[in-house]
């Protein structure tokens, strides 16, 4: 058996919320977690205010139905299968939603947001796109194994991270915010924000307001 890779012309989605104006403050490029499509999950957004606020949101490349063989549909990043070879093509997408975006990095702030699933592409693509941000808000996810200090030797020192957590998260194990602060201090030489919350997994949306 031999396995052989080609190249080839793919077409996706990727949705935005609010206009990109000369009163937009801050560009968010938000990653969905497991099982989530973007339509909807950019929808915890809609509250916050709509001239400040860019959103920006990828989705996942892989697609499938969420119970059995018909129904809800969601969307994955990726699995352990050919998991190299996804994260290229996460690279050559989410650059090709950013190159099809006309903005002005240097007078805008950028938030990375990710969610569960989502923050480790959010962080493997902050290294691999190497664009300084302003902050980076891991919500209920942990931060990828292989990431180094060299791959965010780009970082000015001035970036914040914040890390979310429920109280009642299913995934949540003893000590895993202690180790995911000193895995996020290893690499990026940032000690990032803990903050905890009364929730399992999920996003809360007036929390938003606070970043």
């Amino acid at each position: 058996m031999e396995e052989q890779h080609i190249t080839y012309q793919h077409s996706a989605p990727y949705y935005k919320l609010n206009s990109y104006t000369k009163k937009t403050k801050r560009v968010w490029i938000v990653f969905h977690g497991y099982g989530q499509l973007a339509k909807f999950f950019i929808r915890k957004f809609e509250h916050l205010d709509k001239d400040e606020n860019y959103f920006i949101v990828p989705q996942g490349l892989h697609k499938y139905y969420l119970e059995g063989f018909y129904g809800r549909v969601g969307a994955s990043w990726m699995t352990k299968e050919d998991r190299l070879n996804d994260i290229q093509n996460q690279y050559a997408y989410i650059d090709a939603v950013l190159e099809n975006e006309p903005i002005d990095w240097e007078n805008v702030e950028l938030i990375y947001f990710g969610f569960s699933q989502g923050v480790a592409t959010m962080t493997r693509y902050a290294a691999h796109a190497k664009r300084v941000f302003n902050q980076m808000i891991i919500w209920a996810g942990t931060f990828p194994p292989e990431l180094q200090f060299e791959d965010f030797k780009y970082l000015t020192g001035s970036e914040k991270v914040k890390y979310f957590t429920g109280t009642q998260d299913p995934f949540l194990e003893e000590g895993m915010e202690e180790k995911q602060r000193i895995r996020v201090m290893e690499a990026m030489d940032i000690e990032p924000e803990v903050i905890w919350f009364e929730g399992k997994h999920e996003v809360i949306p007036d929390l938003l307001l606070t970043i």
